[in-house]
């Protein structure tokens, strides 16, 4: 695996297979396979953005959510993930079904409108062990397609 960082904060903009191959160049950056160009990304060149690659596999990747230094990852303290939920839930349930998982830690609390909700882990594309209405905020029903952002 591969992955194309933030030059000074090492932050992981992008995380790609060993078939891609990345060019960073003065102007750009292109990531292509077989030689057909796939994406070229004008904010990464030379300058700003560093290619690691041979890095271990992160099951759990997330942009942005993780830091490469060129020998190991580590958490990006201050990445805040997002994702949708996936069907409208009530206000007792404790399992909170969103589209994807892996923009959120593995425990921590979000927030769905004006309610926050702990959680204690994350199964598949649910966050789990869900405590709803806390931080002195009221537990209420949402709708699917409803934003939960990581707080």
């Amino acid at each position: 695996m591969q992955t194309i960082v933030r030059n000074g904060t090492n932050i992981s903009l992008y995380y790609l297979t060993d078939s891609k191959t990345v060019d960073i160049t003065s102007t750009e950056t292109t990531i292509s396979e077989g030689g057909t160009p796939e994406l070229i990304i004008s904010d990464c060149t030379t300058s700003d953005a560093t290619l690691h690659t041979g890095v271990d596999a992160k099951s759990d990747y997330w942009g942005w959510k993780y830091k490469h230094d060129g020998s190991s990852w580590s958490t990006n303290a201050d990445f805040k993930g997002a994702n949708s939920l996936t069907s409208d839930i009530n206000d007792s349930v404790t399992t909170i079904p969103v589209g994807n998982s892996n923009p959120f830690t593995t425990s921590g609390t979000v927030q769905i409108g004006d309610e926050k909700i702990t959680y204690t882990g994350v199964d598949g594309t649910n966050l789990t062990g869900c405590t709803r209405g806390t931080a002195s905020t009221d537990a209420a029903s949402y709708t699917s397609g409803d934003t939960v952002t990581q707080i």
